[in-house]
């Protein structure tokens, strides 16, 4: 019973979070993240900075993994959420907060094990392209788009390209894993990727939702009859 409540705390944030998003117009919101993206110029040259130091850290040194890997996915969140109560995009707050507290209880109660020797090659796979189009994320960027996606792309910033960064990383989790984590993040991802698609023209997007399905069905596959109680 006690899950239950959880998952209808988080389905009832994520139901909040899509009806914001139907406020304004696809113009609007547009022009917003177009806004945001020139804005935060030198924070997204910052944030790429951090993210490729990080992972290449996480990467080579095995035994502190499991701590610089959550602590990326915290900045990532924490960077996201302050950007969106600047410029007051309440969806964004109520999805990365989330994020950022869901993270926060995963890693204090050890649930973020990131160990790669047990990985199957799929997992390897998309985690890799997620978390290589989440920094070379190719829109919201002003020409020309393939070189200032290096710099400018706005991970950390807007929410396609960090939710596909959280996702990347958890792709490369030893299951189980954290069962909130992955319900909230691939469910309001795989939204998202839709959204980005039909709503913006985000093409890109269509990297969100092949991630997001892969989480569910990966997640999926270690349920039994005591998923949503215990």
């Amino acid at each position: 019973m006690n899950n239950i409540i959880k998952f209808f705390i988080l389905t009832f944030l994520m139901c909040i979070a899509f009806i914001f998003t139907f406020i304004k117009s696809p113009d609007q919101i547009t022009n917003t993240l177009n806004q945001i993206t020139k804005d935060m110029h030198i924070w997204a040259i910052i944030i790429h900075a951090v993210y490729i130091i990080l992972i290449f850290i996480g990467i080579i040194l095995k035994k502190i993994r499991n701590i610089v890997f959550p602590i990326l996915m915290l900045i990532l969140s924490a960077s996201a959420t302050v950007i969106s109560i600047m410029y007051m995009i309440y969806p964004n707050v109520i999805i990365f907060l989330t994020f950022f507290i869901l993270t926060l209880i995963a890693f204090l109660r050890k649930e973020l094990n990131f160990d790669f020797t047990e990985l199957k090659p799929i997992n390897k796979m998309i985690g890799s392209v997620a978390l290589f189009f989440a920094f070379y994320y190719l829109h919201w960027v002003g020409k020309p788009l393939f070189l200032n996606a290096i710099f400018y792309s706005p991970t950390g910033i807007v929410n396609c390209p960090t939710m596909l960064a959280f996702c990347g990383f958890l792709c490369f989790l030893k299951q189980p894993g954290s069962k909130y984590l992955d319900f909230f993040a691939a469910s309001i991802t795989l939204y998202f990727g839709f959204f980005g698609i039909m709503r913006l023209g985000a093409y890109i997007d269509v990297f969100l939702i092949i991630t997001a399905v892969f989480i569910i069905i990966r997640k999926a596959s270690f349920l039994d009859s005591n998923f949503f109680y215990y």
